[in-house]
């Protein structure tokens, strides 16, 4: 009974999501880091670039998750003596999202971050982090939308760093946060008027 019950929510779930949109998108980070290891912190900016699904879920209301490569990280200190945190991550996130009229949609979800590199440059010499970086990075995004009836859309986002990355918890808190500007381009998948 348990399978039957499971395939029949598999197929219900491929069923919506038949009348779902699939989408790209990509732009600029502009990242922050925030912890007693950081002094002098300073914004760094990178870029993204990702793909994603939103399905209509009732009215207004879609389930809208993603997938995306992302550059951030932090630089501190002052002037020539910075050192620059790089931290990439592949990110998964899940976007609840209401749909205004003429094109604007508001959306809010959690974010799943997988480390998949961080370095410490300063000066000439860079230093792999990654030993000392957790490999979890949890944050809640927030986004707002323009998309026009082409497809093309303009995105303004914030990922809220939720969760201690730092390793060692004698070195104190460290927290990932990411401002993000993006283009992004949705085709319809069918069942959509």
């Amino acid at each position: 009974m348990r399978k039957v019950v499971f395939s029949a929510l598999w197929l219900s779930l491929f069923a919506v999501a038949a009348h779902g949109q699939l989408g790209v998108n990509g732009g600029l980070n502009i990242s922050s880091m925030r912890g007693s290891e950081i002094q002098n912190s300073k914004s760094k900016a990178s870029m993204h670039l990702g793909v994603f699904y939103q399905v209509p879920l009732f009215g207004d209301f879609a389930l809208q998750p993603e997938a995306s490569y992302s550059g951030e990280g932090s630089k501190s200190g002052t002037g020539s003596s910075d050192k620059i945190y790089k931290l990439n991550y592949l990110n998964f996130c899940l976007l609840f999202r209401y749909n205004f009229e003429k094109g604007i949609s508001l959306a809010t979800g959690p974010q799943f971050g997988s480390l998949l590199n961080a370095k410490l440059k300063f000066g000439n010499n860079t230093t792999d982090l990654k030993n000392e970086i957790r490999k979890a990075n949890n944050s809640w995004a927030i986004t707002a939308a323009y998309d026009l009836l082409s497809g093309l859309g303009f995105y303004g986002r914030y990922n809220i760093g939720i969760s201690d990355i730092e390793k060692d918890s004698q070195r104190g808190s460290l927290k990932a946060s990411t401002f993000q500007l993006g283009v992004r381009y949705t085709l319809s998948m069918g069942g959509e008027d």
